[in-house]
């Protein structure tokens, strides 16, 4: 019998591997078709609750260079982001993305790419080179400041920019001149921490000043937030060691005392930043603490001070705030959380779960949650399930009362009863405030990082 199956193969030999061959190929035909459906279904959602353009960061692929492999689309940390439609990756949910920039490392064809602003939405940006320095000679700007807030993307640009405003100090006349300091950090935030370090191992003196206290706004985080989902390097440190890739924030602050006391990094905190002048080749820094100066500069201060606002009637109210930092003082209380992406979701799911007998009110203002990623969106929708939160899409504040809020529900006006509003909307880059140093804003239409 064994013989009879072994001379059966080898005379079908081509046969048999040709039948394996088609079929693999209508299976992968079948696949890709299978995709590019569920793919054309969530750009149709995306198009349909006006979420179809990128807010920050995000890759572009060109469609000549693609083979279709499918790369890009599994190794984004946020999920369904990428998807293949007849064999190309295309961007489907645009307004989730967050510029990880895992799929352009991923692409073995060099397809993608990473840009700022679509070509129609341009994205205002500061104006800086490759090494993150500012059109202001010895300024530098790093993290959030100049538009990328991821923690990972953070840590390397502080890393970039004091290395070369270091290595300046020492091949440049900027290197001459007696000043307190050879570089002048603003900020103890994940750009600011790695900025200092880096000093630190070059053994050059530094000033690190925050207008509140180290982590920046990673400090101001909700209790228990996830952070950050990829490991980063330091200078000294080496690359950071966590028992999973799910960082919290509580995790992440203690890291980096850790870091503190190991590499006698020291922050100036409750100082504020004030104004800054360039004298020659250095800078005169102003703060609440008094003036220091310093060859160089680093803004690394984030944009946590500038909210974006609801520019609402009642909005100057006690009861209105722009983070969540404890929410168990909440309790028993009708709360409305304005915002439908990961802030806003996380501090609603937060408030629901430490508060039990609070009403909150979640208000998102488009026909879905808005760069949200999928966890969060379905623990909000099992909370409202539960009877915890309720979701209001198509919604926004038009006026907040001392105990009430005037909210707009497609064409109707509700009045519920209200304690506290909790505001997520993003941030604002402090235009006026970077053009007042002499720094450049340029509005980008599908631009590279340093283009």
């Amino acid at each position: 019998m064994l013989n009879l199956i072994l001379n059966f193969i080898i005379n079908n030999f081509v046969v048999i591997i040709f039948l394996g061959l088609l079929t693999f190929v209508i299976f992968s035909a079948n696949k890709r078709k299978k995709q590019t459906k569920e793919a054309k279904k969530l750009i149709a959602k995306a198009i349909k609750s006006g979420l179809n353009e990128p807010l920050t960061l995000h890759p572009i692929i060109d469609p000549t260079l693609c083979g279709g492999c499918g790369a890009c689309t599994r190794v984004c940390p946020e999920g369904d982001i990428l998807k293949l439609v007849n064999n190309r990756a295309e961007l489907v949910s645009p307004s989730k993305c967050v510029g990880h920039g895992e799929c352009e490392k991923a692409c073995p064809m060099d397809a993608i790419k990473l840009v700022f602003g679509t070509k129609t939405r341009g994205m205002d940006i500061p104006r800086v080179n490759s090494n993150y320095e500012t059109n202001v000679p010895g300024l530098y700007i790093a993290g959030e400041l100049g538009g990328m807030g991821l923690i990972r993307n953070a840590i390397k640009q502080g890393v970039l920019a004091a290395t070369d405003a270091l290595k300046k100090i020492q091949t440049t006349s900027a290197g001459s001149g007696k000043t307190d300091y050879d570089l002048l950090i603003v900020g103890a935030g994940p750009a600011g921490l790695a900025a200092s370090i880096t000093a630190i191992a070059e053994k050059k003196s530094y000033l690190c000043i925050d207008q509140n206290t180290l982590g920046g706004t990673v400090y101001h985080f909700p209790r228990q937030k996830i952070v950050m989902s990829h490991p980063f390097d330091l200078p000294i440190v080496g690359k950071m060691k966590f028992s999973n890739n799910k960082v919290s924030k509580e995790e992440l602050l203690n890291y980096w005392n850790e870091i503190k006391i190991k590499t006698g990094f020291k922050v100036l905190e409750k100082t504020k930043f004030e104004s800054i002048n360039k004298k020659d080749n250095h800078f005169i820094v102003n703060t609440n603490a008094g003036v220091f100066t310093a060859k160089k500069v680093i803004l690394a201060m984030g944009v946590r001070g500038t909210p974006r606002k609801l520019n609402v009637p009642g909005e100057e109210s006690s009861k209105v705030t722009y983070n969540l930092l404890d929410p168990e003082q909440y309790k028993q209380k009708n709360i409305v959380v304005v915002g439908g992406g990961n802030a806003g979701v996380e501090a609603a799911q937060m408030l629901c779960q430490t508060n039990i007998g609070s009403k909150v009110h979640l208000l998102i203002r488009g026909l879905a949650f808005d760069r949200c990623n999928q966890d969060n969106i379905n623990r909000i929708t099992e909370l409202e399930k539960k009877g915890q939160c309720q979701i209001w899409f198509q919604a926004s504040v038009q006026e907040i009362l001392p105990s009430q809020i005037k909210i707009k529900k497609n064409d109707e006006i509700k009045i519920i009863e209200n304690d506290f509003v909790f505001v997520f909307a993003g941030a604002e880059l402090p235009h006026q405030f970077l053009m007042s140093l002499g720094i450049q804003i340029d509005k980008k239409f599908e631009t590279g990082i340093v283009a």
